[in-house]
Formats: C-alpha cells, structure tokens, sequence
C-alpha cells in the first residue's frame, strides 16, 4: 500500500505567481501556497476560480520553494503541464494573480515505498511532462548521488536545476543530446535503483528491462481522476496485490507489482 498525505492536505484558492512557456505545448504555473509543504511525487488536485469544467486536474508538483520572510508562512509551488485537453488548456489562459483552487498535497512520494531511496547511486528516468516529479525528485537528493534521463520528442523542458554532468537527453527527432529513446542508453546495473515517470508504454518498458537485470524500480503512475482523496475508486491501477487506487495508494507503485497488460 502507498502512503497517503492523510490529514496534511488543505484545499485553498492560491494567487498565480508566475506563468512560463516552456515549450510551444508546455507551460509552467507558479502559484502563493501557505498549506503544507508538498513531497517530490505528490500533486495537487487543479482548479481555477473562472472554470468550465467540473473537475480539478490532477498534477504532479515540479518544483517547491520553502516560505521566506517576504512570503510570510507561505511556499511558492509550481506545476510543468502540457496542454492536453480541455481543462489543461483552461490552465494555460490563466493570468497572473487569478485564483486557482488547489487541493493537496495528494498521494504518496518518492522514497515512501523504499528507505533507501536516498543512497546512490540511482537512476531518475523521465519522459515528457514525466520530468517533472522526477525533477522534483532530483532537488530532495544529495548532489552525485544520482544520473538523471530525460527522453523528449524534440525541445527539452524542465531541466534548469539538473546538473548538466548528470544529465543524459535523448530526443525522437536527434535535435538535442542522443537521437533515440531513452531505453536505447539506460543500463540499469549501473544503479541500486531506478525511478521513472512518463507515458506508460515508456514506464513498462523500464520495468521489464530493470526486472530482467534484477535492480529494483518505482514509477509514478497517471489516471484520470474526479476526487483525488480516494472516494470515487475512479483511478484503479491493476497490481499483484489487486486494485488499487492511484491517488491515494500511488502514484508511486513498485513497478514488479504493477500489471501493465491487465
């Protein structure tokens, strides 16, 4: 079972700090959060005041700045998103200083299935808008401790505060780094573990390739949700121990007891 952020969630209507394209499908939202402070992997549940659709959207946090004296006791959290749908494209109109409702921190973390998450050296794979937990992640970590995989159609994202000596690009169309898929570079042995989020053809391809060299492997799962507090049993993840719910039990799973096929 994952673990839950419980009782530490808030659900609060936050000012927008800061808008950033990214890329020409991909933006970054910046927004004033004085709940509690979020985990690499968790998310937040996203909706905004002006709204046209029923439900929130349900992001990973990318980034998170602690409280400062000019902010008071509240942290600036920030979300990576790509313009998929309806609601994500809502998001990306938004102007600075509109109020978002935004409900979380929501699901477990990276490192809250394994106590040794933090002893290197390990392997951080994402793909897509996955970099952005993963990211997220590499800021926890000690410095050195860790090699960071970013697979891309073209343009890279989310990058900044990777440091560039651990850091491997691989992009479809050969524009930046490595021409090719990440599987195409990653050896697992290298590492005591691998962490990956991405679309999840890319996350069972990891999967099986660190079960067949025998190094353990997490990944962060993506479900549409309605709730995101484990009420709707709208984001079931198939695994050996049965159903489970990817907003509450996830989204970060062990990647041998997931069942990709089901």
């Amino acid at each position: 079972m994952g673990m839950s952020s419980g009782v530490l969630k808030k659900s609060l209507f936050c000012r927008l700090n800061q808008y950033r394209e990214l890329t020409v499908e991909v933006f970054h939202l910046e927004f004033i959060w004085p709940g509690p402070s979020p985990r690499a992997g968790q998310f937040f549940m996203l909706k905004p005041q002006r709204s046209s659709v029923f439900l929130g959207r349900p992001l990973s946090a990318a980034s998170w700045k602690p409280p400062d004296p000019d902010r008071g006791s509240a942290g600036l959290v920030g979300f990576s998103i790509a313009k998929q749908g309806k609601g994500t494209k809502e998001l990306a109109t938004l102007q600075c200083g509109e109020l978002v409702e935004l409900t979380g921190p929501l699901g477990n973390y990276w490192g809250a299935l394994d106590p040794e998450a933090f002893q290197g050296p390990i392997a951080l794979v994402g793909g897509g808008i996955g970099i952005a937990p993963c990211a997220a992640f590499a800021e926890e970590l000690p410095p050195g401790t860790f090699d960071f995989y970013g697979g891309f159609k073209s343009l890279p994202f989310g990058l900044e505060k990777i440091p560039p000596d651990s850091c491997m690009i691989a992009t479809e169309d050969g524009s930046q780094g490595r021409q090719g898929r990440i599987l195409d570079f990653l050896e697992p042995t290298r590492y005591r573990r691998v962490y990956a989020c991405g679309p999840e053809p890319m996350l069972k391809a990891v999967a099986d390739l660190c079960k067949t060299q025998g190094v353990p492997c997490f990944i962060s799962m993506e479900r549409h949700m309605a709730c995101g507090v484990g009420a709707c049993l709208g984001c079931t993840v198939r695994t050996v121990q049965g159903n489970r719910r990817c907003c509450v039990d996830g989204p970060i799973f062990r990647a041998e007891e997931v069942l990709f096929d089901a």
